[in-house]
């Protein structure tokens, strides 16, 4: 797990803790039990209740992690589209390099082992919603899948509130994504035992292509 500087010895129990529980609720859901979540930390099972209260308090707690993870990654990117956006005529040849460079971002960290636990805990979260993804998706999730979705709307001349225009965004989003959520049908398809900088540069090329073709298409339809 990727986790922030720590200043202090609390912080760095609540640091471990949290890196902890993201990967034993990624893989259990609300069924971890603290115990495992302290050994795997190295703490004592009183630190959760001392540092959290709950395991439920703690299960939002790694959710806030990990809003402010995602935030912390793409928050440059949607700034850049704000100011890119407020123009009265936006360059097509910069709206699309914003989101490629969004995009190349995105296959950089799902490609990366220490992301595995964060996106378990998301994939759990969207298909068995709880409070704490309504929090990941409330700060994080809707802002950026509605910036991507501003971005292919301005670039393409279609309405960014359209159904459809929301629901091709999200399938970009989910060709990309596909190679987290099928990452051992894709390892076993190529040969390749691991993803690395190479591999991820030769999933970006093909998305890349594959942007362009969604690009282009909804361009001529429009």
């Amino acid at each position: 797990m990727i986790t922030t500087p720590i200043t202090s010895k609390g912080e760095q129990a609540r640091s471990q803790l949290i890196a902890a529980a993201i990967a034993q609720f990624g893989e259990y859901g609300l069924h971890a039990t603290t115990r495992d979540i302290a050994g795997l930390a190295g703490q004592n099972i009183a630190a959760i209740p001392y540092y959290f209260g709950s395991k439920e308090d703690l299960y939002l707690a790694c959710a806030q992690w990990i809003a402010d993870f995602i935030g912390s990654n793409f928050r440059p990117h949607a700034e850049a589209g704000e100011a890119l956006l407020s123009q009265p005529s936006p360059d097509k040849t910069e709206i699309r390099a914003l989101i490629l460079r969004a995009s190349q971002n995105m296959i950089l960290l799902l490609t990366q082992d220490e992301t595995v636990n964060l996106s378990k805990f998301i994939s759990r979260e969207q298909l068995s919603p709880s409070p704490a993804y309504q929090l990941i998706h409330d700060q994080v999730i809707a802002p950026l899948h509605g910036h991507l979705t501003r971005l292919v709307a301005a670039y393409t001349g279609r309405d960014p509130t359209e159904t459809d225009t929301i629901l091709h965004t999200h399938a970009l989003l989910g060709e990309i994504l596909a190679f987290r959520l099928g990452r051992e049908t894709i390892l076993l398809r190529t040969g390749w035992t691991q993803f690395d900088e190479e591999k991820a540069e030769r999933i970006f090329q093909v998305i890349t292509c594959h942007i362009d073709l969604l690009l282009n298409g909804l361009s001529q339809r429009s």
